[in-house]
C-alpha cells in the first residue's frame, strides 16, 4: 500500500486503481498524479496529498467515473 493522500478514502481509492495495473502513480510537488496507462488511455487524475476541501474525495470519484464512461464509449464497449 502506497501513501498517496492523508484522506483515508482517497488513499484507499487510489491504491485500488494502482492495484488494477491500469493506472501508474507519479509525484509532482504537493500532488500525486495517477495516469491511465491502458491502450488509448489519456487521462491523468491529480490527487492532493493533503486535501483542504471536504469534497475532494467526491470530486475525484466523480472525475474518475466521467472519464471511465468516456473511455468505454471511445473503445466501443458501451454506446452513448
Amino acid at each position: 500500500m502506497v501513501y498517496i493522500s492523508s484522506d483515508k478514502r482517497t488513499n484507499d481509492f487510489c491504491n485500488t486503481l494502482i492495484r488494477s495495473k491500469q493506472w501508474a502513480l507519479t509525484r509532482r510537488g504537493k500532488h500525486s498524479v495517477l495516469r491511465h496507462i491502458a491502450e488509448c488511455g489519456y487521462k491523468i487524475l491529480v490527487v492532493s496529498i493533503t486535501p483542504s476541501d471536504s469534497r475532494a474525495y467526491s470530486n475525484l470519484v466523480r472525475e474518475y467515473k466521467r472519464y471511465i464512461r468516456e473511455y468505454l464509449i471511445h473503445m466501443g464497449v458501451i454506446k452513448a
